[in-house]
């Protein structure tokens, strides 16, 4: 089961995901993330460093939560994203829009390689 610690910083609110960000875990998830912006008007800093899976929920959460947070001239970035969830990102044309840095033990060559095979599949 996915776990979220929520940690209020000076202009942002930054979300540590842990486990996975899928169809079974994002409603629990996206109750958290409402009620922590509801708060305060805030940037959202997602951490994926520990998530293992994404599915289309998991994306669709991020998704929501960038246009809720544009809305409220906030904005949404995910860090420490892991090579396989940014190449998916990437693949979808996504990883621009949503703000995401790959985590910084993925090299740029390991980028490339996992992105041509993600197109490649």
């Amino acid at each position: 089961m996915t776990n979220v610690q929520l940690i209020q910083e000076s202009t942002s609110v930054r979300a540590v995901v842990t486990d996975e960000l899928t169809m079974t875990t994002v409603s629990a998830l996206q109750r958290q993330l409402r009620d922590a912006l509801s708060n305060a008007k805030s940037d959202l800093v997602v951490d994926l460093e520990q998530v293992s899976t994404i599915d289309s929920k998991g994306i669709g959460l991020l998704i929501a939560a960038k246009n809720t947070l544009a809305s409220q001239q906030g904005q949404l970035r995910l860090i420490n994203v892991p090579a396989h969830i940014f190449n998916l990102l990437k693949t979808l044309r996504l990883a621009s829009s949503l703000n995401a840095e790959p985590a910084s033990n993925d090299s740029e060559e390991d980028l490339e390689r996992y992105f041509e095979q993600a197109l490649a599949a």
